[in-house]
Parts: C-alpha cells; sequence; structure tokens
C-alpha cells in the first residue's frame, strides 16, 4: 500500500529536534498554472527552483510531505564535492564535453553551495572547514594518491596528506595517510533545505505541501501534474522525486522507483563536547568519511556534537 501524507509523520533526528520548523505552506487545491512545475522539494527540487527564480521563471513545488522531509533531511550533512566513483577522467573518457562540464561541476559542487548559503543568509550551520578522506589501511594509500592527482589536474583545491599530517588533524594515529578538500564542509541538512525553501518563496516561487503527486501525463503541449485535490499545468516538468518516486503512488513513476534500493546510514550523536576535547579531535572542524566500503563518517554540529 502506497504512504499518504496523513499516515507519515517527520522522523525523529537529531535534526528535526534543533531545526527550526518549516514555513507554513498550502495544499494544493484546485487547477493552477506555472511554467515549470516540480515534483518534489528536497534539494534538487529546491535548488532547481531557486536558480529557475534567479532567471524570472513562474516556478511551482510540488512535495508529498514538507521539503526536506526525505533524504534530503536526514543525511550526515557532509560537503563533499567528489563522488566515490568514477575519477575525472573517467567521466570525460565515458562523456567527453559532457563530462568535462560535470567534472568542473562536481570540483565547484561545494563552493556554490556555501555561496548560495552566504548570498540568500540561510541559517544553515554551515561551515565550509574542508573534507577529508582518512586512509584505512596501507594497500587503499592508493586510492588518496590517484583522487589527488586526479582532481589536482583538474583545478580542485585539494591536498595529499602524510600519516603524520593526518593523525593532527584528526586527532587519532588509526589513519595511513589521507586525501583534503579544502572547499568542502558540513552543514545543517534540514536547516538548508527549509531555508531553500523560504529563499524561493521570498523570490515569489510557490510550493505546495501534504500534496502527494498521484500521476502526470502530457497534454497537448503542456504537462499537467495531478493530485488529489488540485492539478498544475506547465510547459515544462522536472520530477525531483528520488527514492520516494514509487512511495506516494505507484503510477508516478514506476520506472525510476524499480531502480531505486534502499539504503539506512545509521547516525550517532554524542553530547556536546568540552573545549579541552575538540582541540584534539578535528580541531578545525573538517567533516571526515574514510575509505571503508561501509564508510565511517563524523563532524561536529553547531552546538559541539560529534
Amino acid at each position: 500500500m502506497s504512504m499518504t501524507a496523513e499516515n507519515v509523520q517527520w522522523p525523529p533526528s537529531l535534526w528535526t529536534a534543533q531545526t527550526p520548523p518549516s514555513p507554513d505552506l498550502p495544499v494544493l487545491q484546485g487547477s493552477l498554472q506555472a511554467d515549470v512545475v516540480i515534483i518534489g522539494g528536497g534539494f534538487t527540487g529546491l535548488s532547481t527552483a531557486l536558480h529557475l527564480r534567479e532567471a524570472g521563471v513562474d516556478v511551482a513545488i510540488v512535495e508529498a510531505m514538507e521539503p526536506g522531509w526525505g533524504a534530503s533531511g536526514r543525511n550526515n550533512g557532509q560537503v563533499i564535492p567528489t563522488l566515490s566513483r568514477p575519477d575525472p577522467e573517467d567521466l570525460i573518457a565515458r562523456h567527453g564535453a559532457a563530462g568535462e562540464r560535470f567534472v568542473a561541476m562536481l570540483r565547484d559542487s561545494a563552493s556554490a553551495l556555501f555561496e548560495t548559503v552566504r548570498r540568500y543568509r540561510i541559517d544553515a550551520e554551515h561551515e565550509q572547514a574542508g573534507w577529508v578522506q582518512p586512509v584505512h589501511s596501507p594497500g587503499r594509500i592508493k586510492i588518496a594518491e590517484r583522487r589527488f592527482k586526479q582532481w589536482s589536474k583538474f583545478g580542485a583545491d585539494v591536498e595529499l596528506l602524510s600519516r603524520d599530517q593526518t593523525r593532527d588533524m584528526l586527532g587519532s594515529d588509526a589513519w595511513h595517510g589521507g586525501f583534503w578538500n579544502r572547499t568542502g564542509g558540513h552543514i545543517n541538512p534540514l536547516a538548508l533545505a527549509r531555508g531553500l525553501a523560504r529563499t524561493v518563496l521570498s523570490l515569489g516561487g510557490r510550493i505546495y505541501a501534504r500534496s502527494p503527486v498521484i500521476d502526470f501525463e502530457r497534454r497537448g503541449d503542456r504537462w499537467v501534474v495531478r493530485t488529489v485535490q488540485g492539478e498544475v499545468s506547465a510547459r515544462a516538468l522536472v520530477l525531483a522525486s528520488n527514492a520516494y518516486s514509487g512511495e506516494f503512488s505507484k503510477a508516478l513513476a514506476p520506472a525510476i522507483a524499480h531502480e531505486v534500493m534502499p539504503v539506512l546510514s545509521w547516525q550517532m550523536a554524542t553530547q556536546p563536547l568540552s573545549d579541552n576535547v575538540r582541540k584534539t579531535v578535528i580541531p578545525a572542524r573538517q567533516a571526515m568519511s574514510d575509505t571503508h566500503g561501509e564508510l565511517y563518517f563524523a563532524r561536529y554540529d553547531a552546538r559541539n556534537r560529534l
């Protein structure tokens, strides 16, 4: 049975406990029109709407729950401007000019995010302290060396770390070296999603919440997105429902829903740590995730919880 907006609640988390509430958003009712309609109010949908409004395009987001309710508001909040796989040269070899554009976008993605947060004064507990990938075994040092070589070639602000440098940076001698990207960092992901929603609204965009989309179709030269209580007609459609493409309506995008495999990432938070502890454990407050296949990761939040 599909989920509904009425029988699903916010999942309890540190982020929901610490983040100011979402802006008050209406349910979609009746028939509306827009230049672009976006299904999904996570990072993809909100960022798309923000950029469209900056360009003067009339845009409406239709969200099943609330902005950031899904994975966008539940992750660890690390801002990492790389992929686990593949490397830049692999992307370019496979996709040519499109691969080059994607590598450039990925290289600058963290800086673009932090610049957007600063420009619109989004209170998202953001810290651009860098991202570190420590190496957990001697054989994996090749990952750091390859990553440093590849991203250096394409202009990223990166550094290859020795074992001693990694120990000093993270406060542990368990690592065998590492890779450091200075443009990365961390953020409160739920605060980011809710802040992006407020920004879209301030720029004249529309967001409808608690309005699961049943289906969409092409009618003439327009897309029509339908919910239980209303519909939006638009010249263009962006489907940004990601892992929830089949959860609220099996008819929304079956081909996409079929490709999604649920993956859980477990997180724990300490009590706020003292100044003495924080002087030795990640003293410069970088985000960290290591080279394990099932990676270990850590970061501080704004209340000094690890």
